[in-house]
């Protein structure tokens, strides 16, 4: 069966199909919204468009709101299995476009969609299986196991763990973490975040030390979910664009830099 599903793409006002451009999936951040609208927004993923020629991709898969009551529940004991398959359809059906640099790929999430973009980031490259699909991700807020998760969420798509014990242990991201290569992932978390508890965070950490993962880690200390503080919003803010700023930098300018870099030593 096919279905057609929204895609939205935001390229850099002087976007030339000749040049090749990083790109940047955003996921949304819980099942039955809807990430691709009409909505006029400016927000960090601006800056990286407009300053840093960053394809900006958002889709709609299955799980999403408003396609259908058939599409919405297409998840009901499959989270983490056929939103994935989506995204990552979604995303290989845009590298057969040559202004795609299918080397810097990059992958965005908040709480569920943290959940999703730690997924995504374990994804293999089908047209290079040695190679990862992303390069590199940032997970915020990040729910790793819906054991810990709220209970009237959980239930809703898994059932009562005491029944549905399988479905709780497979969607766990703990399993997938030997997967992690040599992607670039930085977590985010307030440690007051009463809707995704740090505890989420923590026990991926240990999984990451021991599986010697690349990750790097930002908390932000006595902040709930929605970080409410004015400077501890910008600082987030300025510390996602820089992390994609520098997972995206292209290698020849990364030589020019080191280049400068030495000159100046001498």
């Amino acid at each position: 069966m096919e279905i057609s599903l929204k895609m939205q793409i935001i390229k850099p006002a002087a976007f030339s199909n000749k040049s090749q451009y990083p790109l940047l999936l955003i996921v949304a951040d819980s099942p039955g919204s809807q990430i691709v609208t009409e909505q006029f927004q400016v927000d960090w993923t601006t800056v990286l468009v407009s300053s840093f020629n960053t394809i900006v991709v958002k889709f709609d898969g299955r799980g999403s709101g408003f396609q259908g009551t058939k599409l919405l529940y297409e998840i009901k004991k499959n989270l983490g299995t056929v939103e994935v398959k989506d995204q990552t359809d979604a995303l290989k059906s845009l590298f057969k476009e040559e202004y795609i640099d299918q080397s810097r790929i990059g992958v965005f999430g908040e709480a569920y969609g943290g959940y999703l973009s730690l997924m995504l980031l374990t994804t293999e490259n089908g047209f290079d299986k040695k190679n990862a699909l992303f390069k590199c991700g940032i997970a915020l807020s990040p729910i790793t196991d819906f054991k810990l998760y709220a209970s009237a969420f959980s239930e809703r798509y898994f059932g009562t763990p005491n029944k549905a014990e399988r479905g709780y242990g497979v969607s766990e991201f703990s399993y997938r973490v030997l997967q992690l290569r040599d992607e670039e992932l930085l977590l985010i978390h307030g440690t007051a975040d009463e809707t995704v508890h740090f505890q989420h965070t923590a026990d991926l950490i240990t999984h990451l030390i021991n599986a010697k993962a690349n990750y790097s880690l930002q908390i932000y200390p006595d902040e709930g979910h929605y970080m409410g503080n004015t400077a501890v919003r910008l600082h987030l803010r300025k510390s996602i664009v820089r992390f994609f700023e520098k997972c995206f930098r292209s290698p020849d300018k990364i030589v020019a830099k080191t280049e400068v870099e030495v000159e100046e030593d001498d």
